[in-house]
């Protein structure tokens, strides 16, 4: 039987030690995944899940309430001129952002942290901190025996995606590849996202109260609620990444099928076809609208793949921070590891959806032609 509101409220309470005071921002999104969870298509094993880790997400919300409750002065903080990196999903982000973390100047959002934010990290204790080693050790003895292999990874010492902040307040495009949903996609689409950043705002504002720097940010969906994040931070710098959109329908589709074999056993292959395609394109709408006449970086994926290094010290030197020939080094070394992929065992394609090229071309030959991509 499919928890209600109520009975996962209590699950969080028990783990946290705290209760909701009932007028918290995520309710209404905790709502529409509950109705999510009770589909039959769900199995219970990835209901169980999914339920937990909405449970954890919502205990991190409440401990952030809390400590700011318990020291005022960090709202008055300020998170100066944060560099964003969004675009498309698949097209480079996550390589990006690991090749910007090896500059010392980078503050980057580490995977640990943002679902363990209070108490937070020291500088010196961003990777030791025994809560990251004890995620890590799992992270390690779990991932040789996935199969197939993950299309996304991240280590939980390494940056992050910012979903899993905006998610404490149940505001994230992440549950739509997992739960099919039209009533909680289209409301995703159109939801007032600016509590959910406000609380991103303040989980940074914690976390970089020990452990200051030069934040760089990254989640595709930046694009989708581009305007509720350059409203809570105006002065963002924003880096673009580009590929061939229709390889990046292909590889989200790919990850959204993963993801919904743990949730739903398989793929809901006519959800996916009708809801992406038209998301990603929206996420390419939105993001030329807002950002027309701004200063952005956009960084091509055939050039992050051909020269990864070249084209982190372009975005760094973009970002006026320093580049090293340390910092040189050790994005070398990172590329050289390669540390978030093992080997595909199966190719994958638009063919394993139905779909071909030149169903996708009409919604993104502009996107396309503007930014010189093939397609």
């Amino acid at each position: 039987m499919t928890p209600t509101v109520e009975e996962i409220l209590a699950i969080v309470e028990d783990r946290s030690g705290r209760t909701p005071s009932g007028d918290e921002s995520f309710f209404e999104g905790l709502e529409l995944l509950a109705v999510a969870l009770d589909q039959p298509s769900v199995r219970p094993g990835g209901r169980s899940i999914i339920i937990s880790e909405i449970a954890n997400q919502l205990v991190n919300r409440l401990q952030v309430d809390a400590h700011h409750a318990d020291n005022p002065d960090l709202a008055s903080t300020s998170v100066d001129a944060p560099i964003v990196i969004l675009g498309l999903p698949r097209s480079g982000t996550t390589a990006l952002s690991y090749l910007l973390d090896c500059s010392p100047d980078v503050r980057s959002l580490l995977n640990w942290e943002a679902v363990m934010s209070v108490p937070p990290p020291t500088g010196a204790t961003l990777r030791t901190d025994p809560r990251c080693l004890e995620m890590l050790e799992f992270q390690r003895a779990v991932f040789p025996k996935i199969d197939p292999p993950p299309p996304h990874w991240e280590w939980a010492d390494g940056p992050t995606e910012c979903t899993f902040v905006l998610s404490q307040d149940v505001k994230s495009v992440m549950w739509d590849a997992r739960l099919p949903l039209a009533v909680h996609r289209d409301w995703i689409a159109s939801c007032d996202m600016a509590t959910a950043y406000r609380h991103h705002r303040r989980t940074l504002q914690i976390l970089q109260s020990e452990a200051p720097g030069q934040w760089v940010l990254k989640m595709p969906a930046h694009a989708f609620f581009i305007d509720a994040l350059l409203n809570e931070y105006p002065d963002a710098r924003i880096i673009w990444t580009h590929r061939d959109p229709i390889r990046c329908v292909a590889s989200f589709l790919d990850l959204a099928g993963f993801s919904q074999r743990l949730s739903l056993g398989e793929p809901d292959r006519d959800w996916n076809v009708e809801t992406f395609p038209s998301r990603l394109a929206e996420y390419i709408r939105r993001a030329d609208r807002a950002l027309t006449g701004r200063n952005v970086l956009h960084v091509d994926y055939r050039d992050l793949v051909g020269d990864p290094v070249g084209t982190g010290i372009e975005a760094l030197r973009w970002a006026r921070l320093e580049v090293s020939d340390h910092t040189t080094a050790a994005m070398q070394a990172w590329v050289d590891a390669d540390p978030l992929r093992r080997p595909r065992t199966a190719p994958y394609s638009l063919a394993d959806w139905g779909l071909e090229p030149s169903d996708l071309d009409p919604i993104f030959d502009d996107y396309a032609s503007a930014h010189n991509l093939p397609i």
